[in-house]
C-alpha cells in the first residue's frame, strides 16, 4: 500500500480529536444538538487550522445515519465514504481552480438535485474568495435563498477580499493559530502511535517554525522522520535550514559588542554551513525583537520561545532601545532588498557593517548614536586633541548637523588623532550640576550655526579656538522634510484635492527643522496661496497623519527671509530680554563658550 502522509493519516474525523478551536466546536455542537443549523458558513483563518476538515466532520454530523448530531458515527455508509471523499452528497470545489461564472452556474443547477443517501446536500467552497466578480455574482442568489436541502460551507484564509454581499449571509467563525503547547502535545501523541523517536525540544522547534499550523506541523515531523532514526532539535534545524540558538545568541552578542570582525566571521560560518542569506537576517530580527519585548517586559512568557532567560540576560545589556529599534529598521530594509539584490551576501554584509557601526540616517539610527554618546558622557569618557594647533576648523558634514526639534548636539567620528583619556577625564557629573543651577537663571538658546563638534563639546577648555563651519541654510533632516512632502502631496492625490495639490507641486522642500517644514517656491502667488488657512491646514492635518506628530508648514520664495504671507492668527513672541555680560555667572560663562547660543533672561 502507498505511504499516506501523516497529515492525511491523521486528519481529524469528528469534533474531539479536532485539535485547538473550542469556540468553533462549542458552536457547532451546540447547533447540531438544537437543531439550528444555517444555510450558510464561513470558516476563516490562517492556513492549516482546520478549515477543511471542520467543513467536513460538519458535513459528517448532518448525515450520519444517527444524526444530526455533534458525534457522528464514522461508521454509517454516509460517514465512510464522506471519509473516504466518495460522497454524493457532499460536493468539494477548490475555487482557486474553478473561479469562474461557467463553474458557480454549474454548482447552482446541483442545487436542485435532492440527497442522494443524506438528509443535506453540502457544498464545500475552498479559498472562496478566489471567485471572480461575476461568480460571486451567479453565487449571490442561490446563497441568499438556497433550497431546504443545500448548506453552503465557505472557506478562505482572506477573508477580507469576499464582497460584503457574500459576507452578510453567512455564519462566520474565526480560526485562531494553534498554540505551541497544543502542537507539542498532539505532534508527541502522533509520533509515539506512528513508531517515530522524537526529543521534546525539537518538537518545541517543529512547533514554532509551523507557526500556528497543525498541517504544516505534521509536515515538518513528516519530513524529519525520513532524516534520522532519532530526531533532535540539530535534525529540525538541517531540515528548515534555520539558524541554531547558540550560533545566533554568539552573532547577536558580538554585534552588541560592536565587533565587526567577529560578527563578519560568524556570518561566513553560518553561509559555509549552507544557511541562507534572507533566513539568516529574518531570525536575526526575529531575536533582537524578542530582547526589545525583554526589556521592555521581562514577565512576556512569548520571548522564552526563542531563547532562554539567562541567555537573554546576557545578551541585554549590550544593546539600548533606540539601538534596537534602529537595528529593526535596517534589517527590514535589507530584507527588502535582497528581492532585488544579485549579490546576497554584500547586502547582508553591509547591514551587519551599520549594525555593528550603528550607521544610518533614519530617525531611530541617530536616536540610537545620541543614545551612545549620552552613555559615554554618563560613564565619563572625554575626547582630547593631541596636536593641539592654534585653530581647529573643521566642517560639520549635513548627516552629523544638530538634531530637529530643538536638539543641538553635533555629532562626529573621532579621528585617528582623537583619542579617549581617562587619565584626563572631565567631571561629568559636577558639569550636569553646573548646568542645572544655570538652567534655573537663564535659557540657553542654542543655534545651528554656533554648533560644537563632539570633542569641543566634551573637552573643558573655555580659552579654546575651536571654530565650526556654519550649516548650509537648507539644512535639518532634509531628506526626511522630502519625505514627508512627498507622501503628503500622494495622500492629498488619492482623496481627489487635485486644485491643492496642482498648486502645492509647484513648491521644493527647503529645509525640516524643529518641527518647521519650510517649502520654497518660485512664484509668490503660489505661496501666498498654499500660506492662506483653507490651504495650510489641509496640508498640516495631512502632514500629522503621516509623521504622527504636529509640524507647521511654513511656504516661502528662495531668497527671502521670511514668509511672503504670513499665515493668519499667528502673532509673533516678543523677544526675550538679553542678559546683560555682568550678571552671568562664570560657570554659565564657561558653560556658554563650551557649547555656544545666546543668553536671554527668563
Amino acid at each position: 500500500m502507498a505511504y499516506v502522509a501523516l497529515y492525511r493519516r491523521w486528519r481529524p474525523q469528528d469534533f474531539d480529536t479536532l485539535v485547538g478551536q473550542q469556540a468553533v466546536k462549542t458552536a457547532l455542537s451546540n447547533a447540531l444538538a438544537s437543531g439550528r443549523i444555517a444555510h450558510a458558513y464561513l470558516f476563516t483563518g490562517p492556513r492549516g487550522t482546520g478549515k477543511t476538515s471542520t467543513a467536513r466532520i460538519l458535513a459528517k454530523a448532518l448525515n450520519c445515519d444517527k444524526g444530526p448530531t455533534a458525534h457522528p458515527c464514522g461508521e454509517c455508509i454516509n460517514c465512510e465514504r464522506i471519509t473516504a471523499g466518495a460522497s454524493m452528497d457532499v460536493i468539494e470545489i477548490d475555487a482557486a481552480s474553478n473561479r469562474g461564472i461557467d463553474e458557480i452556474k454549474s454548482l447552482r443547477d446541483q442545487t436542485a438535485y435532492s440527497p442522494v443517501n443524506g438528509r443535506y446536500k453540502v457544498f464545500i467552497i475552498d479559498e472562496v474568495h478566489m471567485l471572480s466578480t461575476e461568480a460571486f455574482n451567479a453565487l449571490l442568489k442561490t446563497l441568499e435563498e438556497p433550497p431546504g436541502h443545500v448548506i453552503f460551507i465557505l472557506a478562505t484564509t482572506d477573508p477580507h477580499k469576499i464582497p460584503a454581499t457574500i459576507h452578510s449571509r453567512c455564519q462566520r467563525f474565526d480560526f485562531r493559530r494553534v498554540t505551541v503547547e497544543e502542537i507539542i502535545d498532539h505532534l508527541a501523541m502522533i509520533a509515539e502511535k506512528s513508531g517515530i523517536a522524537v526529543d521534546r525540544e525539537a518538537l518545541r522547534l517543529i512547533a514554532i517554525q509551523s507557526e500556528g499550523g497543525m498541517r504544516d506541523a505534521l509536515s515538518l515531523l513528516d519530513q524529519c522522520g525520513v532524516m534520522a532514526q532519532q530526531i533532535t532539535a540539530a535534525t529540525v534545524r538541517e531540515v528548515l535550514g534555520i539558524v541554531g540558538r547558540e550560533t545566533l545568541r554568539e552573532l547577536v552578542q558580538a554585534i552588541g559588542r560592536q565587533d565587526l570582525s567577529a560578527t563578519l566571521a560568524k556570518l561566513n560560518f553560518l553561509l559555509e554551513q549552507g544557511k541562507d542569506v534572507r533566513q539568516v537576517l529574518t531570525e536575526l530580527a526575529e531575536y533582537l525583537r524578542v530582547l526589545l519585548l525583554y526589556k521592555a517586559a521581562p514577565s512576556y512568557q512569548e520571548v522564552y520561545l526563542t531563547d532562554t532567560e539567562e541567555a537573554l540576560a546576557e545578551s541585554a545589556p549590550l544593546y539600548g532601545n533606540d539601538r534596537l529599534l534602529a537595528a529593526e529598521e535596517r534589517l527590514h530594509s535589507a530584507l527588502g532588498e535582497l528581492r532585488w539584490t544579485v549579490r546576497p551576501r554584500i547586502t547582508a554584509e553591509l547591514c551587519l557593517f551599520d549594525l555593528c557601526r550603528q550607521e544610518g540616517s533614519t530617525l531611530a539610527a541617530l536616536a540610537a548614536r545620541v543614545e551612545q554618546l549620552e552613555k559615554q558622557v554618563a560613564n565619563g569618557v572625554s575626547v582630547r586633541y593631541e596636536a593641539a594647533p592654534s585653530k581647529m576648523e573643521r566642517s560639520v558634514p549635513k548627516s552629523e548637523a544638530p538634531f530637529q526639534n530643538g536638539q543641538e548636539l553635533s555629532e562626529m567620528k573621532a579621528p585617528s588623532e582623537f583619542r579617549q583619556e581617562p587619565s584626563k577625564m572631565q567631571a561629568p557629573a559636577q558639569n550636569v550640576q553646573e548646568a542645572s543651577k544655570m538652567e534655573a537663571k537663564l535659557a540657553v538658546k542654542p543655534q545651528a550655526s554656533q554648533a560644537k563638534t563632539l570633542a569641543s563639546a566634551l573637552t573643558d577648555l573655555p580659552k579654546a579656538q575651536a571654530q565650526v563651519v556654519e550649516v548650509e541654510e537648507y539644512g535639518g533632516d532634509f531628506a526626511t522634510g522630502e519625505e514627508y512632502w512627498s507622501k503628503t502631496l500622494e495622500m492629498l492625490s488619492a482623496e481627489k484635492k487635485i486644485a491643492m495639490v496642482s498648486c502645492a507641486k509647484g513648491g521644493k522642500v527647503i529645509s525640516y527643522l524643529n518641527g518647521i517644514l519650510r517649502v520654497g517656491f518660485k512664484a509668490a502667488f503660489q505661496c501666498d496661496r498654499m500660506n492662506k488657512d483653507d490651504y495650510r491646514k489641509v496640508f498640516e492635518d495631512v502632514l500629522l497623519r503621516i509623521a504622527r506628530q504636529s509640524i507647521r508648514l511654513e511656504c516661502v520664495v528662495p531668497g527671502a527671509t521670511k514668509p511672503v504671507a504670513k499665515p493668519q492668527g499667528q502673532k509673533e513672541k516678543a523677544p526675550l530680554p538679553q542678559a546683560s555680560p555682568e550678571n552671568v555667572p562664570d560657570s554659565v560663562k564657561k558653560a556658554h563658550n563650551v557649547f555656544g547660543g545666546t543668553l536671554q533672561e527668563l
